[in-house]
């Protein structure tokens, strides 16, 4: 008896296998035009530069990050073709939190109990008389896990754009870069 369930069981699903394979289609292969039907090939195009927009850092190729909702390398945000460089020693960062910070490059803090965690960049050195700007890694966590990392940046005196959660609807977290401290060569 005991067998023949499990026959009957075998036979029913190898009868969905072979269903489903039957279901499926088969690609379909278009024959090679004829002499008369090809068209000459228009001549290669350079294509431009496409910026990708991303809301999260998953959304850009390998090697790019979401820099101000674009695809692209923190490198290429610098000018670093010169003989003498400056790099960025300090920062001051006031939040809408009403905390302010004397930060270093790679140090940051959170806010909404951990949910929306922030981290300075380390950026590369760069042309002196150029306007420093700092990136900051938006990091947003759902009980513990990265659900979306974004980059943000920010020149002395600007305000960063109003950050938000996907799950914590009350986090609306902005950050004011209030001072730069550099070190030129």
């Amino acid at each position: 008896m005991v067998v023949m369930r499990k026959l009957a069981v075998l036979m029913v699903i190898t009868m969905f296998l072979l269903l489903g394979c039957q279901q499926t289609e088969s690609p379909k292969v278009e024959p090679a035009p004829t002499p008369e039907e090809t068209v000459p090939e228009a001549p290669p195009t350079t294509p431009a530069q496409e910026v990708v927009g991303c809301q999260y850092n998953v959304d850009c190729k390998e090697g790019l990050l979401c820099i101000n909702k674009e695809c692209k390398t923190l490198a290429s945000l610098y000018r670093t073709d010169c003989a003498n460089k400056c790099s960025i020693t300090g920062v001051k960062v006031k939040t809408s939190d009403g905390e302010q910070y004397d930060l270093s490059l790679g140090q940051g803090s959170y806010t909404a109990a951990g949910a929306l965690e922030w981290k300075l960049m380390k950026t590369p050195d760069y042309c002196q008389g150029e306007d420093p700007l700092v990136a900051v890694n938006i990091i947003k966590k759902t009980t513990g896990k990265v659900v979306g990392e974004q980059v943000l940046t920010l020149h002395k005196g600007e305000t960063s754009e109003e950050v938000t959660h996907p799950t914590v609807k009350s986090v609306k977290f902005t950050a004011t870069l209030t001072d730069i401290t550099e070190k030129c060569s």
